[in-house]
């Protein structure tokens, strides 16, 4: 299980199911910026392979960083399509 967790292809693997499952559901918050951030430790994990680099030294330091790019992006998400306040909404009371 823990070779899993470091190997850069089933991250960018596990990325693309996420991104592919949120084009066909679109609930805009919980697969794109799992699966964004899946992708970016998968090229991280790839870059560090190659240039043999250490940016993500064990699996645990791996999941922290794709939890916190998550947060981020989901945030990021958030703010980007909030509605802005100039537009009457049904739904607004």
């Amino acid at each position: 299980m823990i070779n899993l967790l470091e190997n850069p292809d089933i991250w960018l693997i596990a990325g693309v199911i996420l991104i592919t499952v949120e084009v066909f559901f679109g609930s805009l918050v919980l697969f794109l910026p799992i699966g964004l951030a899946s992708m970016i430790v998968g090229l991280i994990y790839k870059f560090q392979n190659n240039f043999e680099v250490s940016i993500i030294d064990n699996w645990a330091y791996a999941l922290v960083l794709w939890g916190i790019i998550s947060v981020i992006f989901s945030y990021l998400i958030q703010k980007f399509f909030k509605n802005k306040g100039n537009k009457k909404d049904i739904n607004s009371y």
